[in-house]
């Protein structure tokens, strides 16, 4: 195999896109997307009351979240802190022009991921839904948002079995 010539200096591929000024040009960076107003009610701090209903036993309880904008407001990045089983999820959620859809995407500090999409508000629902690899096995989730107030909004969460959707868990985030 025989080495390749090294470009001549007016060969050189770049990155830039040359202006009819001769002036180099980067891509421009887009404002952020007018869609990331739909996220504005998951901004701030809450207390969570849960019930999760995927498990055996009917369970209880409360955790924490807060939601905040991440790289200058094109995304917001949802932690959440369940005492128990003892878990720190996190959710980055943002608009995507190409895809005109919200894209979603998740991890905890147990290992789990996933990713999501959402086509945004829809009569009165903001649903997101996606495959996430949790507890040894990957599942297809649809997470269901609708406003009670300014300070208070709730999530029904699904889990799909065999294109059945079977209620998973109900969580209402009062703003603290």
């Amino acid at each position: 195999m025989s080495a390749q010539p090294i470009p001549s200096s007016d060969e050189v591929v770049r990155d830039s896109v040359p202006a009819d000024s001769g002036a180099v040009v980067f891509p421009g960076r887009n404002e952020v997307a007018e869609e990331m107003r739909q996220l504005g009610f998951l901004l701030g701090e809450f207390r969570i009351e849960y019930t999760n209903l995927s498990t055996e036993t009917v369970t209880t309880g409360t955790a924490t979240c807060a939601t905040r904008p991440v790289a200058d407001g094109r995304f917001y990045e949802l932690t959440q802190h369940i005492p128990v089983p003892g878990i720190v999820a996190t959710w980055l959620l943002g608009w995507s022009d190409i895809d005109r859809s919200f894209a979603c995407f998740y991890y905890d500090d147990w290992g789990h991921h996933g990713t999501f999409t959402s086509p945004g508000w829809v009569d009165g629902h903001f649903r997101i839904a996606g495959d996430c690899a949790v507890f040894g096995a990957h599942h297809r989730f649809v997470d269901d948002f609708t406003l009670v107030d300014d300070d208070h909004f709730v999530k029904h969460g699904y889990i799909d079995v065999d294109g059945n959707l079977l209620p998973g868990d109900v969580l209402h985030f009062y703003r603290i």
